[in-house]
């Protein structure tokens, strides 16, 4: 497991959702802390609490956003065709529905796959950008 899985594990047992996941990482490579950002990032937690778009895209997105949201506008674009292309392919879409495909194993199988590789690919965008994350 490595350090990136290894962190989604942790904050996901202090009770984080895949949306807060994704942004409390990047805020935590800045060194910041805004509980009232993950307070409100809460609200896309499992595909905005009924099934739909994935948090760990919707997350990604404000990561993205977080980092430079002039820029945002045309890394977003780039995360969602990859993240499109990734996992419609695997899962047949990228809504929870989709993901967890109506059993909840999948949810602790599949969801922290996909957070460490969209992690992944974002730190690969906002380092296109010359960012460090």
């Amino acid at each position: 497991m490595n350090d990136i899985a290894r962190e989604i594990r942790r904050l996901g047992a202090e009770g984080y959702c895949c949306s807060q996941i994704m942004v409390k990482m990047g805020l935590d490579a800045q060194d910041d802390d805004n509980p009232e950002l993950l307070d409100a990032v809460a609200g896309l937690c499992g595909g905005l609490y009924s099934g739909l778009c994935c948090g760990a895209l919707t997350g990604a997105a404000c990561l993205l956003s977080l980092y430079d949201k002039e820029r945002g506008r045309f890394m977003i674009p780039q995360l969602v065709r990859w993240f499109s292309e990734t996992w419609t392919s695997r899962y047949g879409g990228v809504d929870c529905e989709k993901i967890i495909d109506g059993n909840e194993v999948n949810r602790v199988e599949r969801c922290p796959v996909i957070m460490v590789e969209t992690f992944q690919k974002c730190r690969e965008l906002l380092r296109e950008c010359e960012y460090e994350v």
